[in-house]
């Protein structure tokens, strides 16, 4: 009786295959373990600045893969008061990378020029702080992340600004 095994030499295995067959092995290890201790999820992160009596407060994705539910959240406050309305700039470039499902509460007026989305937050008689939810998630498409500027604006002035970026993970 013969075998299929008869001819295949004993110890065909170079010390260099097995070594990369090792790493290859132990790296793949690692990516599945960082997966399952949800290291590969979405990473937030909170941006400040102050400026004009006003602080700016931005909750968004740091890191975040295509396809997950990202938070996005920019606060307006201040101890005087934030006034009748507040007006919040955003870089319309860096909101390409999301579907968006709604904001909350709606703006009561939305502009752009072409650069910067201008979104307007009513704001309740004597309020000190005024929120913005953003319900979005990452496009599936989307493959490469975005950096953004927001910023406080009185008319033309921006009163306080900062910069956040998203970084995107396969």
């Amino acid at each position: 009786m013969t075998t299929t095994y008869e001819d295949v030499p004993e110890d065909t295995t170079t010390g260099t295959a097995r070594w990369t067959t090792r790493v290859v092995l132990i790296a793949l290890f690692l990516f599945v373990v960082a997966g399952a201790a949800g290291l590969l999820g979405v990473r937030n992160l909170t941006a400040t600045a102050e400026d004009g009596g006003f602080t700016l407060s931005v909750n968004y994705p740091r890191l975040a893969r295509a396809g997950l539910d990202t938070p996005l959240s920019i606060t307006v406050s201040n101890p005087d008061g934030v006034g009748e309305e507040v007006v919040v700039g955003i870089s319309q470039e860096y909101l390409e990378i999301f579907e968006t499902q709604g904001i909350f509460p709606e703006p009561t007026d939305s502009s752009t020029d072409g650069t910067y989305l201008y979104l307007t937050i009513a704001a309740e008689p004597g309020a000190t702080t005024v929120r913005l939810d953003f319900d979005i998630y990452v496009q599936p498409s989307s493959q490469e992340g975005k950096q953004a500027t927001v910023f406080v604006a009185d008319g033309s002035t921006r009163l306080a600004e900062t910069t956040i970026q998203t970084t995107l993970l396969p």
